[in-house]
């Protein structure tokens, strides 16, 4: 019996393993649906404890992106700025008729499941170019703010703030989420540059939140209101193959920085290797290329 079993075992990793490979052969056949250049900025080559699979000894790129505006220390998610408004919710199979009012409502919208749909990635575009001057704006206001504080304490705060701003505006990926939807046909008719844009699979969810009160209203008024926001990505790391492993480990050598001592100038920040990106018929992603940047 145990013998039989131990067949069993086998021919089952096995036949998963001839699955997954049939499914990669499926998603790389054909003509990509996209095909990027990205960099450092937008694939992180992260440390393996930082991998969900600890025991996982491959070598893994972690892709980074970003909602629309400029946010310091925090997510906008008014009614005005996120996209993933009531019409979107809908799209993406949630309810949303629920009275917002009263204590029942958080509760309601908090144990609706999750969605799975397809969130388009664009790529150094108008989003990021916004999102910068978002950023080159705050810097005048901390700037502004400096000049008029009187106290050490806080002027030191204030430098700090804008050294993080600053590096964040050399560490920002380049790509946004721009839209979203359950058809990626579609997505891909409205978004035809694909070199541009990135359709892949995500994870939506829904929340209520609270429009800012105006002046003149009472304490007592809350503005509720639906908003969406993306729990993650459903492939949020991408495997470096064999062939390209050696580059990562012989030339860039060390992993991904994010943050750096003052003393040390945000040059040291720049992104050291360009990675070509496909994603396949499954939209899938892999890797097509690499390079060192000079």
């Amino acid at each position: 019996m145990k013998k039989y079993g131990l067949i069993s075992v086998v021919a089952l990793i096995v036949l998963i393993n001839v699955i997954v490979l049939a499914g990669v052969a499926y998603n790389r056949s054909g003509e990509p649906d996209a095909t990027v250049q990205l960099t450092e900025k937008e694939l992180h080559w992260q440390k393996r404890w930082d991998l969900t699979n600890k025991e996982d000894t491959g070598l893994y790129l972690t892709l980074k992106w970003s909602m629309p505006g400029f946010q310091f220390n925090r997510w906008d998610s008014s009614p005005t700025k996120n996209w993933i408004n009531i019409k979107k919710l809908k799209e993406m199979g949630f309810d949303t008729n629920f009275p917002l009012e009263g204590k029942k409502a958080s509760r309601y919208y908090s144990r609706q499941l999750p969605r799975q749909a397809y969130v388009v990635l664009e790529f150094n575009g108008d989003s990021y170019q916004e999102w910068l001057v978002g950023a080159q704006k705050r810097i005048e206001e901390i700037k502004q703010e400096l000049m008029e504080e009187k106290k050490e304490s806080k002027k030191k705060n204030l430098e700090n703030d804008i050294r993080q701003v600053q590096q964040d505006m050399v560490t920002r990926s380049h790509l946004f989420a721009v839209d979203g939807g359950r058809d990626p046909e579609l997505l891909r008719k409205k978004y035809s540059d694909q070199s541009k844009y990135i359709i892949t699979p995500a994870v939506f969810d829904i929340s209520i939140h609270f429009a800012p009160r105006k002046k003149d209203e009472p304490k007592s008024i809350q503005n509720p209101f639906l908003s969406g926001w993306i729990r993650k990505l459903s492939i949020p790391t991408i495997h470096v193959t064999s062939n390209f492993r050696s580059f990562f480990i012989s030339d860039i050598k060390t992993h991904t920085k994010i943050y750096l001592p003052r003393d040390k100038p945000l040059s040291d920040l720049e992104s050291r290797y360009q990675v070509t990106l496909s994603y396949g018929k499954r939209y899938e992603p892999w890797v097509v290329d690499v390079k060192k940047i000079k």
